[in-house]
């Protein structure tokens, strides 16, 4: 199952598969406490926010047959831009209404804890269909991401909503970025962080992955 870069056509569906996998996440709920269809018609909307912003400044990796995705953000898209900060934050409030005070406060949160240094890549967004998992997409798409990421000799961070999803990462060379990160209001964050690895070292890793997945 090879993974790509996805399409800007693919976008509509890539947000709809985001917010239907994390309609049911405890963080989400408290974000957007409406019912499920509402909160599924906002996650889409929300997310395309991202989306569409990683398609300028990282890239969504898209599962061969649309059973997962991965987004993720280049280093240098994590630098201060005033510019898309305002337009983020403008999107933001529109898509949002009555919830976007708590979504703003969340992002602060997440803004006041992520890293500096080194320069890395981000992963703000993951998710598989629900009947596509244990079946190695997760794999795959990590598997992707990585050899861009050791291509570039660059580190990789994430926050992780559940401590079972941080302990899964651990399996993708990924270890524990400090303590969770406690937001007020809102459930811990487990951040997690993997350092770049040489391609031959890497590609031999990816290989031993695939084999047992």
């Amino acid at each position: 199952m090879k993974c790509r870069h996805a399409k800007d056509l693919e976008l509509g569906k890539i947000s709809e598969l985001l917010a239907r996998e994390f309609k049911d996440d405890h963080l989400h709920k408290i974000l957007f406490p409406i019912d499920d269809e509402e909160r599924i018609d906002l996650l889409r909307r929300y997310f395309r926010i991202y989306v569409d912003l990683a398609q300028k400044r990282g890239g969504t990796l898209i599962a061969g047959d649309n059973a997962g995705v991965l987004v993720y953000f280049r280093p240098e898209a994590l630098e201060n831009n005033k510019e898309d900060q305002i337009i983020i934050d403008r999107r933001i409030r529109e898509v949002c209404g009555p919830h976007y005070a708590a979504v703003a406060a969340y992002t602060r949160g997440l803004e006041h804890f992520h890293p500096r240094t080194p320069p890395h890549y981000y992963i703000p967004l993951l998710a598989v269909k629900r009947s596509s998992r244990g079946r190695g997409v997760v794999n795959n798409l990590f598997a992707a991401l990585h050899s861009l990421v050791d291509k570039d000799k660059s580190p990789c961070y994430a926050e992780c909503t559940r401590f079972s999803t941080r302990t899964l990462l651990m399996r993708w060379g990924y270890g524990d970025a400090g303590t969770p990160i406690r937001i007020d209001c809102f459930p811990e964050l487990f951040p997690v962080w993997r350092n770049p690895v040489e391609c031959t070292e890497g590609a031999e890793r990816r290989e031993a992955l695939g084999a047992n997945s």
